[in-house]
């Protein structure tokens, strides 16, 4: 137990003891550096700018944490420079990876107030529905419009004098008419799942993805489920779920929903929530060399109703 012997116990294991200080180092380094910066949030553009930003203080992958302090001030900045669009930020150190948690601010628009508007038509139609807020109602249900016709007036009228004129409001509906042609092929292809699952590894690095064995499916989904991560590396698992294409000839159903896609379609329509297809009649249809031919009287519900101030 002399401090001699010690000496001599140390000189016999020095490589062991080398090795335990490097081990430590080693391990007090890689605790102390950041792999994976996780931003918490759906827009991809807010991201992309954050990204950028966290990058430029230094928040980045394969670089050391912060302190405490160092973060704080980090957040004030970020909030200072995103001030429009980031009401609150949160940077949480879990092991080796950043995550940032922010809420997106909410600028509520006010619109333009306007003194004196009236509702007018943008478009030619027969008038199906009204839902008037404030105003003088000119037009009733069934009744012919044209493009710039007054629909709901501003101007409060009692016995021929306008008395007071406000902004009008509300929304129009009117019926408009197409005659619709429409060809496709009387069959169409549907994606069949085979229950055929097969599974891979995959090494991910910054650079390039290498799948370890060759996959024999020929059409496949994929799943991916990390298994590893260090350092910016990756081993992911893989699970490739098979799928054929099977042919089938439309049914009476199938058919009818393809011909209502087809028309919004082929006439450039964009239909709104509140806007639909109010009748659809075929006027003739025949099968010709495989292919289905419909002619179709269609009318639409449409919003025509627009603000006109003066």
């Amino acid at each position: 137990y002399s401090l001699n012997s010690l000496f001599i116990l140390l000189k016999d294991n020095i490589l062991k003891v080398i090795l335990f200080i490097y081990a430590c180092f080693i391990f007090i380094v890689l605790s102390n550096v950041i792999v994976e910066i996780n931003i918490n949030s759906n827009n991809d553009e807010l991201i992309s700018d954050l990204n950028k930003t966290l990058d430029e203080e230094g928040i980045k992958r394969l670089s050391f944490k912060k302190s405490y302090n160092e973060i704080s001030d980090i957040k004030s900045r970020i909030l200072d420079k995103y001030k429009d669009r980031i009401e609150w930020i949160e940077i949480e150190n879990i092991g080796m990876t950043y995550n940032v948690k922010i809420e997106r601010r909410i600028i509520d628009k006010k619109e333009e107030k306007k003194d004196k508007c009236d509702i007018i038509a943008n478009s030619d139609g027969i008038i199906s529905k009204i839902i008037s807020d404030k105003g003088v109602i000119l037009v009733h249900n069934n009744s012919y419009v044209r493009k710039g016709d007054k629909l709901i007036s501003g101007d409060i009228v009692f016995n021929d004098e306008v008395k007071s004129s406000v902004c009008a409001s509300g929304k129009v509906y009117a019926s408009k008419w197409y005659n619709v042609s429409i060809n496709i092929g009387s069959t169409y292809k549907e994606k069949v799942y085979t229950n055929k699952v097969r599974y891979n590894l995959m090494y991910e690095n910054s650079n390039s993805d290498y799948v370890i064995f060759k996959n024999r499916l020929n059409s496949f989904d994929r799943d991916y489920i990390d298994l590893i991560s260090l350092l910016g590396k990756k081993l992911v698992l893989l699970k490739d779920n098979e799928y054929v294409y099977i042919e089938k000839e439309y049914t009476d159903e199938t058919l009818d929903l393809k011909i209502d896609e087809l028309v919004v379609d082929k006439l450039k329509l964009s239909l709104k929530d509140d806007e639909n297809i109010l009748y659809k009649k075929t006027l003739k249809k025949e099968i010709n060399n495989s292919r289905i031919i419909v002619e179709l009287f269609v009318i639409v519900e449409k919003l025509i109703s627009e603000v006109a101030s003066y």
